[in-house]
């Protein structure tokens, strides 16, 4: 499985934390297979697992979490480009979206 394929599968599916699981089960795994970019799955898996675990035994109103899997897909492309950059400029993106993580998203 590519990072391509589990973005898009998660672009794909619903907004429930079902697929936010799905989707760092399948980052942490892919780290495994890629330990050159492992950084970047880890950035974005971490985000999903973190969504899990405030939120899946919550109620949550259908525009927040369609909020929230809106901000994980932005991240998603984000690093899904930055795969095609030399290894420099790869890591200045994976810094960028740790840092919007970190300290421009509150929701999760």
């Amino acid at each position: 499985m590519t990072f391509k394929e589990i973005t898009r599968r998660f672009a794909q599916s619903e907004s429930g934390s079902d697929s936010f699981k799905q989707f760092y089960k399948d980052a942490f795994q892919l780290m495994k297979q890629d330990p050159v970019n492992a950084g970047l799955y880890f950035v974005v898996g971490i985000a999903a697992q973190t969504y899990v675990i405030k939120y899946e035994d919550q109620a949550v109103a259908p525009e927040f979490a369609d909020r929230v899997k809106t901000t994980l897909e932005s991240f998603n492309a984000r690093l899904l480009a930055a795969l095609d950059l030399d290894a420099h400029d790869r890591l200045k993106v994976l810094g960028e979206v740790a840092v919007d993580y970190e300290w421009n998203e509150d929701a999760f």
